[in-house]
């Protein structure tokens, strides 16, 4: 049995999905987390504490004294990048409240898909061309700010290794807002 798309088609495959967002999707901005600039060793988040690696005689010196390390780092003058997505999002369906002592806590769940052709696009002239989305990064839609909950590949080829896309799962959350670390 013959396959229907070959190795050469996959350029092809990832256009009609560029094509599609960037029909029907809104411009989101994107802040890729810097993981390696200091990172809790322990924890895997980032941290500045000299107990766990920060700057300090004992530790590993970090980049900035913030704890939180992003790019593009919009207070040095950088400029947000952007680029076109699709997000699944309704904020009825995807609502999940928690009762606690201190108070009531809403967090909101999307589905958002970023073409593979956006997003290389968006960063090849950048510090950090060839990253991909990970846990962690920090993103601005619908005047709203997001956290990355899931990142990883989707829309792959008809079982093939080849892939048109990224698929991330986002949260908002109302008490900790993901606004803070940027």
């Amino acid at each position: 049995m013959a396959r229907v798309y070959f190795d050469e088609d996959a350029t092809y495959l990832r256009s009609l999905e560029e094509e599609r967002i960037e029909l029907v999707g809104p411009l989101c901005e994107y802040y890729s987390l810097n993981r390696g600039k200091n990172v809790d060793a322990l924890y895997g988040e980032p941290t500045n504490d000299p107990l766990y690696g920060g700057s300090s005689p004992r530790g590993a010196p970090s980049v900035s004294n913030e704890a939180w390390n992003y790019y593009p780092d919009t207070g040095a003058g950088e400029e947000a990048v952007t680029f076109p997505c699709a997000i699944e999002y309704q904020e009825m369906d995807n609502r999940q409240g928690t009762a606690r002592p201190e108070g009531f806590v809403y967090e909101y769940d999307a589905i958002m898909m970023i073409s593979r052709n956006h997003w290389e696009d968006s960063w090849e002239e950048t510090a950090i061309a060839g990253r991909v989305p990970k846990e962690g990064d920090v993103l601005y839609l619908f005047n709203e700010w997001w956290d990355v909950a899931k990142a990883g590949i989707g829309g792959n080829v008809l079982d093939s290794p080849h892939y048109v896309g990224f698929k991330l799962e986002l949260r908002k959350r109302t008490q900790y807002t993901p606004d803070r670390k940027i």
